[in-house]
């Protein structure tokens, strides 16, 4: 028997697919509806609007990425430099699944910043939370009061500047590679300041 949780997560998967594949624009309510094979009622019954499924759609779709790239990751053992390196080679390895078929904050930041300002700064939210993690992942690689060590903010900000980027290359060469070469560059970047560090503290 399915439960309420079942269909609002099969509206939201649906809602997923659609709007990363057509656009927010060219996809309707009748569209989400028939795609997850639930009354229009019923999507009513979870959602106020469109606008207010695409965000749960963002909601829902980062719990699910965070989850999937950490599972299996064991960092157990691991001192704090090489955490962070082995968390962003998590990341690297499972890049062309996790945005095979785009980046949905991207495409929603890109198309709809100018037109749905709720939208928008949920994007806004989503991305602020993101550095906020990375922020905390990066912070082993930084050495407070060196002038040639980038902030680990800023080492947060450049790593989705680097994902985004390698979706949109992607996308434009049909190309899954162009995003883990994108991640690989970034991470060898890391690797020199973790081996810098290494040498500042010998």
């Amino acid at each position: 028997m399915e439960t309420k949780t079942t269909t609002r997560i099969r509206l939201l998967d649906a809602a997923y697919a659609l709007m990363l594949r057509k656009g927010y624009p060219a996809t309707s309510v009748d569209d989400i509806c028939q795609a997850a094979d639930v009354s229009k009622g019923s999507f009513y019954h979870f959602f106020k609007s469109k606008q207010d499924l695409a965000i749960g759609v963002l909601e829902h779709h980062m719990d699910g990425a965070m989850e999937q790239i950490e599972a299996g990751l064991n960092l157990e053992g691991l001192d704090g430099v090489q955490r962070t390196l082995a968390y962003v080679r998590q990341i690297e390895a499972g890049s062309e699944e996790l945005w095979s078929d785009g980046c949905l904050i991207g495409s929603f930041a890109l198309a709809l910043a100018e037109t749905h300002p709720e939208i928008r700064s949920k994007v806004s939210d989503i991305f602020r939370d993101l550095e906020d993690h990375m922020e905390k992942i990066f912070e082993p690689l930084t050495r407070p009061g060196d002038p040639q060590s980038p902030p680990a903010r800023e080492l947060a900000e450049q790593f989705l500047v680097v994902i985004e980027g390698g979706v949109v290359l992607a996308k434009a060469h049909r190309d899954r590679r162009y995003l883990p070469q994108a991640i690989r560059c970034f991470r060898r970047y890391l690797e020199m300041l973790a081996q810098g560090q290494h040498t500042a503290n010998c």
